[in-house]
């Protein structure tokens, strides 16, 4: 795990001190060493947290003629695997990343597809003036860039730019207005006017004879048939248990995350039984604690399990103290919870895994939306006759949708789902006016909860799950790991049809059918939680109080260069998403906007 920072184009290689800036600016990110290499038209750095051959994976990683170049921010589970099937390649580290330009040397940009676990990467090819930048699947890790003087800047984060000299500092107003209605920044845009996001699952190509371009890499599978409850549940456990072990390969120590609820308690508990007296670390959220049930999976499994129980004192603190780890403005509350928790397990691990992905890929959030879906439709609801055998589940299903006309009422009611301010209350704001109406619900059209699943996999889950856990656990050294978005199980997952994950009273059946026996009786049969926040009751304390009154009523407020001050009001006192968006935009703004001409 790194921040990886460069620029590439006509004469850039007199422009090595700024990538060195940019690279210092990410040490964070990665601070057990940096490393830069200069070619006459490209520099690339990168600032390295040493997680695979700690003392040989040095990085940029060169090739075998010195040619060609990568940095690469991310964790290529199951190398070894590669390297086998890879072997004429004349490696010359045990680093993981180091597959990256061996996939390039037998299959050119045409690498990514063939390319497993969760990276940014950028590769260089010297020889061709070629660059290549990537990110995966799902955009568990960032990559800014900025096209300025006929130069391409890139970082992990766009604070790095900013210290390169790459950005104008100026917020792009639309995006603002994005970030306050849905409570994050787009996944594939940046806060920042004349900066972009490499979107997840896409590459962008230069040839520096002629304009870059961007293309999608990776899309989802297209939903199937054929496959019983049974045979599912069977395939889902080996693949899973497969994609834990891999993830917990390390030269470091490894831990897990354990909030309680069944997506963390599974990948725990399957961590536990390849590795011996699993350090796991739970959140005692004040209201909402869910302690009692991870100290029962720690027991059931013999894992050892430290407990951060915060002090309602540390809440304004720790608002405050946001944007120094969130280069964008950030409104999911669980950001706060999620980094002191990280800070927490970086004492004792370097590398931690969670259960993100789970619900953007077995139905969970269907919990809190079954209104979406059309009365006795919470998936299609078809009986397929069950084949034999699991091992090629994937490759004998049937493609579902066949010709049957496109569906996009689930997806277009479910836009609506996931938004806090409409367009009226944007205008109002002096900002763009945009709502659920405006986003593009044309690839989600099963008319199910496939629609809910896949919506997520574009929009929330890059957007703001794996934004929350990326910069809370870079803030701190702590690498994060996913095994449910391993690219084998999370494909599976998606290839199955919904009624084999949601039924009308239930989410999560795959799961729940394959996994349950790991659980202990009281997590089993609990409702669902979320790892969440008591954002009303902080939003009440007296010291968070003040920070509204500070930052969204005074007139000198610094958000008031962004938004209108007299629409404000209205919001300032509900104590809700609202109120939280405004306020961490504000904050957000106080700390950022050095980097533009305002003051």
């Amino acid at each position: 795990m790194c921040g990886i920072a460069g620029v590439v184009g006509p004469g850039a290689g007199a422009l090595a001190d700024r990538v060195t800036a940019m690279v210092a600016a990410l040490d964070h990110r990665g601070p057990d060493e940096h490393g830069v290499v200069v070619f006459d038209d490209a520099v690339l750095g990168n600032a390295r947290l040493s997680i695979i051959d700690p003392a040989g994976g040095h990085q940029p990683l060169l090739g075998p003629d010195g040619r060609t170049a990568l940095v690469c921010n991310g964790e290529i589970y199951g190398h070894d695997r590669l390297r086998d099937e890879l072997s004429e390649y004349p490696y010359r580290t045990g680093s993981d990343c180091e597959v990256v330009l061996a996939l390039h040397d037998r299959h050119g940009e045409q690498l990514l597809p063939h390319l497993p676990g969760t990276f940014a990467l950028a590769l260089w090819d010297d020889r061709r003036h070629r660059l290549l930048l990537a990110r995966d699947r799902f955009g568990e890790r960032p990559l800014h860039y900025a096209m300025v003087d006929g130069l391409l800047a890139f970082a992990s984060e766009s604070a790095a730019l900013g210290a390169g000299g790459f950005d104008r500092g100026e917020p792009d107003p639309a995006v603002v207005a994005e970030m306050l209605r849905q409570g994050y920044v787009p996944s594939g845009r940046s806060i920042w006017s004349g900066v972009d996001s490499l979107p997840h699952a896409s590459c962008l190509e230069w040839d520096l004879r002629r304009p870059p371009t961007i293309r999608r890499w990776w899309t989802p599978p297209p939903v199937r048939s054929g496959a019983s409850p049974e045979e599912s549940a069977h395939w889902f456990r080996d693949e899973l248990d497969r994609a834990v072990q891999d993830q917990l390969v390390a030269d470091v120590p490894v831990g897990a995350f354990l909030s309680g609820g069944i997506d963390s308690t599974t990948i725990a508990a399957l961590a536990a039984r390849h590795h011996p007296d699993l350090h796991a670390f739970t959140f005692d959220m004040p209201g909402e604690s869910e302690l009692e049930f991870a100290r029962a999976t720690a027991d059931l499994h013999g894992m050892t399990l430290h407990v951060l129980t915060p002090d309602p004192a540390d809440v304004a603190p720790a608002i405050e103290a946001l944007p120094t780890a969130w280069d964008e403005p950030f409104g999911d509350s669980s950001a706060l919870p999620t980094r002191m928790l990280s800070e927490f397990a970086r004492r004792e691990v370097t590398v931690v895994l969670t259960g993100d992905g789970a619900d953007e890929l077995l139905g969970g959030y269907l919990v809190w939306t079954r209104g979406l879906l059309r009365p006795g439709t919470p998936g299609s609801l078809e009986d397929a006759p069950p084949p034999t055998g699991h091992r090629g589940l994937l490759s004998r299903l049937a493609n579902r949708r066949g010709t049957r006309p496109a569906d996009h009422s689930v997806a277009s009611r479910y836009a609506s789902f996931r938004q806090y301010f409409d367009a009226d209350d944007l205008r109002a704001l002096g900002l763009p006016g945009r709502d659920a109406g405006d986003v593009d619900v044309s690839p989600y059209g099963y008319g199910t909860a496939d629609d809910i699943c896949r919506f997520d996999l574009d929009h929330y889950l890059p957007g703001d799950i794996l934004v929350k856990t990326d910069r809370a656990s870079m803030a701190h050294g702590l690498e994060v790991r996913a095994p449910f978005l391993d690219v084998a199980v999370a494909e599976g997952c998606l290839a199955l049809p919904s009624d084999l994950k949601v039924d009308r009273t239930h989410e999560k059946l795959l799961l729940r059918r394959s996994c349950s026996d790991l659980w202990p009786a009281s997590v089993r049969d609990r409702s669902k939680q979320g790892f969440g926040s008591p954002m009303q009751s902080w939003l009440a304390l007296p010291d968070v109080v003040d920070l509204k009154a500070a930052y969204l009523r005074d007139p000198a407020s610094p958000l008031f260069d962004l938004v209108e001050r007299g629409a404000v009001e209205a919001f300032v006192d509900g104590n809700d998403q609202r109120t939280w968006n405004l306020l961490v935009l504000a904050v957000w703004w106080a700390h950022a906007r050095s980097r533009s001409g305002a003051r």
